[in-house]
């Protein structure tokens, strides 16, 4: 059974046999070189590790590189602290500095941006070498997810939302019918799908009216748009650790929802466990680790981690339409053989569990 075929059989059953595992991290030695370069390194990590689906994981600011932002890349002889961080990048200076700039934001012409056209190429080489056997799952940052990176940070992002509403309208509209475009690109190019990622996605972060206003139309219309076009395996990429909008999210037409179940900083009772998110929605669950404290640790370590772990999701799940994954990108001094050991656990955990489903 190709991935393909796994997951398909997630979305056509009630119950299937096996667990899924997936992995993502950033390499920012290639995700800005050529679709041939940044195509080999992606392919090679997906057949070592078999992973049900390829989360691409282009640089995490390639939208503020397509508008055209200054931006410093460190791809070489990296501090550990941001390794660590996954801050591997710095704006030199920003492109929104009042409500002017906002008011003015742009639309672009998606199929003319570099950019744009470097992610479809790496979508498309992907797709012909796999041929339809491994989904393919570029990212989508969401509308209001990019306003920090274009503004100068989360609390100056805020500032506009609170002082100038109708300005944010606007370069949230501008942003969403630059999105539509590269999501029909990125379709026609093979992808299979989106991991649609927004990090105002809890109470802690915006308030429900300003969800409502900022978050909600923009996001729902672009999944819906993706859906028109021909994507069948969408997941929203629900960013935080607590306190999430589920009766929001549970109106976006997704097949599966990835997020932290288990950050190490968050009290079990404030966390959105698996057994919730099965007692509310029948979508596909992506979780399973915590990104910051898991994945350290000798190999043996960290596998016996996992299979606490992915025991606990597992059964959680009831129906074993679960995927286990991080809850988000991975820091960057991570030893990638402990990366696959969430493939080790889930072939463990199949083939001792199989019999009881």
């Amino acid at each position: 059974m190709t991935a393909t075929e796994r997951i398909k059989e997630m979305l056509t059953n009630s119950k299937v046999d096996n667990v899924g595992a997936s992995g993502w991290y950033h390499t920012p030695e290639c995700d800005r070189k050529s679709s041939d370069v940044f195509s080999k390194r992606i392919i090679g990590i997906t057949d070592y590790n078999n992973w049900d689906f390829i989360k691409i994981m282009s640089n995490g600011i390639y939208m503020q590189e397509a508008y055209g932002s200054d931006i410093e890349y460190y791809s070489e002889n990296i501090p550990l602290e941001l390794l660590r961080s996954k801050m591997i990048f710095k704006f030199r200076s920003y492109l929104v500095n009042n409500e002017r700039d906002m008011r003015k934001f742009p639309v672009l012409n998606a199929r003319e941006n570099k950019v744009y056209q470097r992610e479809a190429a790496l979508i498309r080489a992907l797709a012909e070498h796999y041929k339809g056997a491994v989904p393919i799952i570029p990212t989508i940052f969401l509308p209001a997810h990019t306003i920090p990176e274009f503004t100068g940070g989360i609390p100056v992002a805020k500032t506009y939302f609170d002082e100038c509403p109708d300005a944010v309208d606007h370069m949230l509209k501008s942003l969403f019918e630059t999105e539509k475009q590269v999501i029909e690109m990125y379709l026609e190019a093979g992808a299979d799908g989106f991991f649609f990622a927004t990090r105002f996605s809890n109470s802690d972060i915006i308030t429900r009216a300003q969800f409502e206003r900022f978050c909600m139309p923009y996001e729902k219309a672009l999944v819906k748009h993706s859906v028109d076009h021909g994507a069948w395996f969408n997941m929203m990429h629900i960013h935080g650790t607590k306190n999430f909008y589920w009766d929001y999210f549970n109106e976006y037409d997704v097949q599966a929802y990835n997020w932290e179940n288990v950050p190490h900083d968050v009290s079990p009772g404030e966390r959105a466990s698996v057994a919730y998110l099965r007692s509310i929605t029948d979508r596909i669950l992506i979780s399973g680790t915590d990104q910051f404290a898991d994945f350290y640790g000798s190999t043996d370590e960290v596998l016996d981690r996992f299979m606490e772990r992915l025991d606990v999701a597992a059964r959680e799940s009831e129906d074993n339409r679960f995927i286990f994954a991080p809850g988000c990108s991975l820091p960057l001094d991570i030893d990638e053989e402990n990366v696959h050991q969430l493939r080790v656990a889930v072939d463990r955990y199949n083939s001792e569990h199989v019999k009881e489903v």
